[in-house]
């Protein structure tokens, strides 16, 4: 029998890979919220335990929250004094009560200086409201009065949380809307949550009609705010207004945002791997879909002789659904014609991108019918379908 080698090759570790994906995936959005002020603002009936580890963890990466919390029964300085020994830096800020009761107080003067002060000191200011009250549309005041935070200090974001908000989202139609899309997303819910939620997504257009940036509504659970400001899923419901959407060739700079993108279906096994490596050699034949400076979408065009290969499609979960791949789609056929192609092919294991094609007007086609130079590096055991194009 033949000896082993004293000291085999070992094989390639694979196992950390998905664990540096997701160091990665985080290291990119602190990066991307680095400096930046969100607001935080909790319904009643939201334990402020909930989010304490989620806040420690943005504070740890610089970006500040400002948050409003029910205070009705005068709790929230002993909780944060626990907090604060524990290594919090919480800086509690009371909100007047409203003379009529019947409204939040204002963010005056004041209180807006006291805020900035705290920011300026790198503490997480806590505004205590103790108005437990909602306004004429059924919206609680802590809502109120973060939105009116947000505004005044011109806020990169504004989540709202409560212990309804998780029904809210589990049956919300999609996790992006847009300002001119809450009426008809509203619309969609079941009745019951429909009627509930009709003064919120009230309150949310509104807010957006008066210029505040993306408001976010996240489930009461620890770990929410986490994944929402942290991952490429996030774990709410977006309302924002888009300033600008464009398609476009990608760039270098484009690299990693890329490679995060085609993460989760490579892992699913719905693409092919590709590393940083891979994309950056071809990065002069990918284009990427862009919305208010957020890499959304991308898709990669690919030579062989005579033929071209449309490739490597994805999108953010929640940017899914608007049209984003088919868009991509048509732009990488316009390419492949500016070039010179004569035909088009692409292949998919899932039904969506197989509609998708041959509303594009591909028809399907037995994969022996494609380019040999393209089969030499394919494995045939996948279970995909193709498609071609004549151009």
């Amino acid at each position: 029998m033949r000896n082993s080698p004293k000291n085999p090759p070992s094989k390639p570790d694979t196992d950390d890979e998905p664990d540096l994906f997701r160091a990665l995936e985080l290291a990119h959005y602190a990066e991307r919220f680095r400096g930046k002020v969100f607001a935080l603002a909790l319904a009643p009936g939201t334990p402020f335990a909930n989010p304490l580890v989620d806040l420690k963890v943005l504070a740890g990466y610089r970006i500040q929250v400002v948050l409003v919390a029910p205070d009705a029964d005068s709790r929230l300085q002993a909780l944060i004094s626990r907090s604060n020994k524990r290594g919090s830096r919480f800086h509690l800020l009371q909100a007047a009560r409203a003379d009529s009761g019947a409204a939040p107080p204002a963010v005056g003067r004041g209180l807006a200086q006291r805020i900035a002060k705290a920011l300026k000191q790198q503490k997480t200011p806590v505004i205590a409201c103790r108005s437990g009250s909602v306004d004429g549309c059924g919206v609680s005041a802590p809502f109120l009065l973060g939105a009116e935070v947000a505004e005044r200090l011109r806020a990169d974001k504004l989540f709202l949380t409560g212990p309804r908000m998780g029904g809210l989202i589990a049956t919300f139609p999609r996790s992006h809307v847009m300002a001119e899309e809450i009426a008809a997303a509203g619309r969609q819910l079941p009745a019951t949550e429909r009627k509930r939620s009709a003064p919120l997504l009230a309150f949310v257009f509104e807010c957006l009609k008066r210029g505040l940036p993306d408001i976010v509504l996240i489930e009461d659970r620890p770990g929410r705010l986490f994944r929402e400001v942290f991952t490429h899923e996030g774990s709410g419901v977006l309302f924002n207004n888009v300033v600008g959407e464009l398609v476009r060739q990608a760039r270098l700079e484009d690299v990693t945002d890329i490679a995060l993108l085609l993460r989760t279906g490579i892992e699913e096994g719905r693409i092919l791997p590709v590393d940083e490596n891979d994309i950056e050699r071809e990065i002069h034949r990918i284009w990427v879909y862009e919305i208010d400076g957020l890499v959304v979408g991308c898709a990669r065009l690919k030579a062989h002789g005579d033929w071209a290969e449309l490739a490597q499609f994805v999108t953010l979960p929640r940017y899914r659904g608007k049209g984003h791949a088919r868009t991509l789609g048509i732009r990488l056929e316009e390419e492949a014609a500016a070039m010179g192609i004569r035909t088009l092919f692409a292949l998919s294991i899932h039904g969506s991108m197989g509609r998708l094609f041959t509303e594009q007007g591909f028809r399907p086609v037995d994969r022996g019918a494609l380019p040999r130079e393209w089969q030499a590096g394919y494995d045939m055991k996948r279970p995909s379908r193709a498609y071609i194009k004549e151009l």
